[in-house]
């Protein structure tokens, strides 16, 4: 009972000290980052099963308290830094713009306008709402449902002619704090132009999406999905897709076009649950399908799970 009290005397202290310190401007993390470190939850399980003196125990776990803290503080500090938009972080380093791309923010929106591109790429962060994917008439558009102190802030770089890269990001409150306690069912339309080739990469967290992309051609699709619920379906619009999703403490849906072929690769961990419907079972971890109408392309999906529930079925 003394070397528990000891740990989470540590862990607290810790917690408040960062947080003063975090306060008064001294040091920068994101609070999103937490999530996260969610495994470090896993890591303390197993410190309290291993068949050890208590001391050591101890130990370790302040050890592993001390490495999360340390990945907070790195990982914030490196990726991060403040952009001349406001609510709005950016990696100097990777994103460059110029004034005239600033995000178009109209009546609780943002916008970046449609113009003819053949291929865009779409980079969107979102954390504590939930997502609808649609047709749009703009290029993209993120529109909330009900107004509120939200972020909501999208920049875009063209790379060439015919290819753009949008950076969204979408969070339910302002400098991304939440409020403890109030309302964080904040829905986002994201309203997207099925013209061109797409590349999304996801990031979600603490997160509810219903991405019906079966309207878009989609070639790539890579999705973390951190302690969130996500029904995701993909359609035939493009011959080859390719879909990578590593779920952390997730439940997640996909919804396979019966006139695609469908190979799927998984890596799952013990405490995860996967169920998969009209593929057939090939190894305990490759499944493929056998019907006789794929002929608009193949879907190839890749899925690493740790503690999440999966659901693979076909329509």
């Amino acid at each position: 009972m003394k070397n528990k009290s000891i740990f989470w005397g540590i862990l607290l202290a810790s917690i408040g000290i960062l947080w003063i310190l975090k306060s008064l401007g001294i040091i920068y993390f994101s609070c999103f980052l937490f999530l996260k470190l969610w495994p470090l939850i896993l890591i303390w399980v197993g410190i309290k099963l291993l068949p050890i003196p208590d001391k050591w125990k101890i130990i370790l776990n302040i050890a592993v308290l001390f490495l999360g803290i340390t990945f907070l503080l790195i990982f914030s500090n490196s990726k991060c830094c403040n952009s001349k938009w406001k609510h709005f972080s950016i990696c100097s380093k990777e994103w460059n713009f110029d004034d005239d791309d600033a995000p178009l923010s109209i009546n609780n929106q943002s916008i970046i306008k449609y113009e003819e591109y053949e291929n865009a790429h779409l980079d969107l962060t979102a954390s504590a709402g939930k997502l609808v994917f649609e047709t749009g008439e703009e290029l993209i558009a993120i529109r909330e449902t009900e107004k509120s102190n939200s972020t909501i802030n999208i920049t875009s770089k063209i790379e060439d002619d015919n290819r753009v890269f949008i950076k969204a990001e979408v969070h339910p409150f302002k400098n991304k704090v939440i409020h403890v306690g109030g309302k964080n069912s904040h829905q986002y339309n994201i309203l997207l132009s099925n013209s061109p080739i797409w590349e999304m990469d996801l990031d979600l967290n603490a997160a509810a999406g219903e991405l019906d992309l079966s309207e878009f051609k989609v070639k790539e699709l890579e999705i973390e999905s951190n302690a969130s619920a996500l029904d995701i379906k993909l359609g035939s619009l493009y011959p080859e897709v390719n879909v990578k999703i590593e779920s952390n403490a997730s439940a997640v849906e996909i919804a396979v076009p019966k006139n695609m072929k469908c190979l799927l690769k998984k890596d799952d961990s013990a405490l995860s649950s996967f169920s998969v419907t009209g593929l057939t079972k090939e190894s305990n971890s490759r499944y493929v399908s056998t019907g006789n109408n794929e002929t608009a392309g193949v879907i190839n999906i890749s899925i690493g799970t740790n503690v999440s529930s999966v659901e693979v079925k076909r329509y």
